[in-house]
């Protein structure tokens, strides 16, 4: 057993959650509140600077939890300080991270494909923005602190499809920002299972990685960057297709790593006993 898996807090079944409803209602109070409350303006002309109550409010609603379970849990703390996953780790993270959504082709109306040196360079730019918000602070809550809590007293499978639940759960906040947005319910209606594979997907690559939060940080924020870059182009946002396509492949990725995860483990506790 690696010594990520053993916390100095130890938690149980009740502990896990009541964190994980705690979590999913802070978020889904500051998504809601920001999503479809009266949104004002905060502007601050001598730096030419302003941002707007509901982009406080969204930000905030992963900000906050990240930054108790990083003040609160040192082991927490830790998976930010270990950098020692293997480079095959890191190149596959970042590989089916920066592919998957890009898979959503099959299922779209519109024939051109997104590439050339336009579509890099805004990857990029997206990839960089994202790099220390949202993806990164999600990370620290999910994968982090609970998916490294509930493995204290869970396998590694089992902890990976538990922390999955609530990683789907606590996107029914960011569902309701994007319902607010125009997005159509038929649409919606798909994401969260696709959000229940994306769980295994990033909770494969934490266990792979050894208990490294780099690796799922840069999985996530190469899959939020594909994602604005792919269903930006010919208002793809609303094409039910495209999420579909997404689902079946996002579904059979999750399906490879979580094997490949769970055999890795065994290996490991062969290995120590």
């Amino acid at each position: 057993m690696h010594d990520w898996d053993r916390p100095k807090h130890i938690w149980d079944g009740p502990t896990a959650f009541f964190f994980a409803v705690s979590v999913c209602f802070v978020y889904w109070t500051l998504c809601i509140v920001g999503s479809y409350g009266t949104d004002y303006t905060i502007t601050i002309h001598d730096l030419q600077f302003a941002i707007d109550t509901k982009s406080i409010l969204v930000i905030g609603a992963s900000f906050v939890p990240a930054l108790y379970c990083f003040v609160t849990y040192p082991e927490c703390r830790s998976s930010l300080l270990k950098v020692n996953a293997s480079w095959s780790v890191y190149l596959m993270a970042i590989a089916t991270g920066l592919s998957l959504p890009f898979l959503s082709y099959p299922g779209t109306h519109y024939l051109a494909f997104p590439w050339g040196r336009e579509v890099a360079t805004h990857l990029a730019k997206v990839f960089a923005k994202n790099l220390f918000l949202s993806p990164f602070w999600e990370e620290i809550i999910w994968r982090g602190c609970f998916l490294k809590k509930v493995r204290s007293f869970s396998s590694a499978s089992s902890g990976i499809l538990l922390m999955s639940v609530g990683w789907t759960i606590w996107h029914g906040g960011y569902i309701a920002f994007l319902y607010s947005g125009g997005i159509p319910i038929e649409v919606l209606s798909v994401l969260p299972f696709t959000y229940f594979f994306t769980g295994i997907i990033f909770g494969s690559v934490f266990e792979m990685g050894g208990g490294s939060l780099w690796p799922c940080v840069l999985l996530h924020v190469g899959f939020n960057a594909a994602t604005v870059v792919y269903y930006s182009a010919f208002n793809r946002a609303s094409e039910l297709g495209s999420y579909v396509s997404e689902l079946i492949f996002v579904a059979i990725a999750a399906g490879i790593l979580l094997r490949m995860a769970t055999r890795k483990n065994r290996v490991l506790v062969q290995a120590s006993v």
